[in-house]
């Protein structure tokens, strides 16, 4: 067991060193978009390459309704960690750094990706509940997302408030030396060396990152079914809680740096993308790839599957907790309320399993 935490622990530690390279890498080609359509397409597809592998991983690696079940708890677990808790935690951070009291959250942005987060929670469960897990439902989920994308562009493409051309990006260029960087996994470091970045160097960190991600995430859910089978339980739980925060890390990091630089709207919708992507992509795309490789149409889900019941624990909790955002900006008391509605989730979860 003790094996097993220390190799999820290191697979974290290196999903969260290779992904602040590779939103490095993304912030400088994409140093040109507006605040506010950075946060939900950009920073949320890099920060939740890892919940997208997870998910391909643990569908192939164990494969039908057991691989997917695994893969559904790291993105319902991470869907519900990303909108509860990486808010809070950002206002917390702020809140003790600069004194911060309040963060203010943008309606028209809670409005459009939260009510856009909840039709997708919504199409999710009655795809799950009329057709299972299904070829037409992982391309509604796609085409969800492609409608997603385009429509935040075609809002906010146009807004006033545009970014400076480097703002986006910045890189702390240190004296570590060669071994240092290995271990800090300082990826941006090795391959720029004091150089500067340019679209080609910004490539290649992408792709090493990418490579770091995928090898770190396999090993996150080798290790996840490992540790269910030896405290004895459902795997479902274990990456439910374990994997998804785990997956949830390189969108905190993005969120409280976005916060302390006072980007409240990419730090905020950060949040609702990643979990728009997840549940579109996360699940759609790794169903979509399975069935047709293995050419079938579906995946059968039980009436009275957990798989089910989360969905509609989702929406639950989902809903209030975009209410408090929306109607009012984050503060102590509100940050405190919405992390104990976490636990309750949480909790029910946990008995369920």
């Amino acid at each position: 067991m003790i094996i097993s935490l220390v190799l999820i622990s290191l697979s974290a530690y290196l999903i969260w060193k290779a992904s602040h390279s590779f939103d490095l890498a993304a912030s400088y080609l994409t140093r040109n978009l507006n605040e506010g359509i950075k946060g939900p397409t950009i920073n949320a597809i890099a920060s939740s390459l890892p919940e997208l592998l997870i998910s391909f991983f643990f569908l192939f690696y164990i494969g039908d309704i057991k691989g997917f079940s695994a893969g559904f708890a790291t993105i319902i677990g991470s869907s519900i960690f990303n909108i509860a808790m990486i808010p809070t935690i950002s206002f917390i951070f702020i809140y003790y750094k600069k004194g911060t009291k309040r963060f203010p959250t943008d309606k028209s942005i809670i409005e459009q990706d939260g009510l856009f987060l909840i039709i997708t929670e919504v199409a999710l469960l009655i795809g799950l509940y009329y057709g299972g897990i299904s070829i037409v439902l992982s391309s509604i989920l796609i085409l969800l997302y492609i409608l997603y994308i385009g429509f935040v562009f075609y809002k906010r493409g146009n807004q006033s408030d545009s970014v400076s051309k480097d703002s986006g990006f910045e890189y702390d260029y240190t004296d570590d030396s060669f071994i240092q960087k290995v271990l800090k996994v300082d990826i941006a470091g090795l391959v720029l060396s004091n150089k500067s970045i340019s679209k080609t160097n910004s490539i290649s960190i992408l792709i090493i990152s990418l490579v770091i991600i995928s090898l770190a995430c396999k090993q996150l859910v080798s290790s996840s079914e490992h540790l269910s089978e030896q405290i004895g339980l459902n795997i479902f739980f274990v990456t439910f809680f374990i994997a998804a925060i785990a997956s949830s890390i390189p969108d905190t990091i993005l969120s409280i740096k976005d916060a302390s630089n006072e980007k409240y709207k990419d730090s905020f919708s950060n949040a609702y993308g990643s979990n728009i992507f997840d549940i579109c992509i996360g699940i759609g795309l790794p169903v979509l790839v399975y069935l047709l490789i293995n050419g079938t149409e579906d995946i059968e889900v039980k009436s009275d599957n957990i798989i089910l019941i989360s969905s509609i624990l989702l929406i639950t909790f989902t809903i209030p907790i975009t209410l408090i955002y929306w109607l009012k900006p984050i503060n102590f008391f509100r940050s405190l309320f919405i992390m104990l509605l976490y636990i309750v989730f949480l909790t029910i979860v946990f008995l369920l399993t």
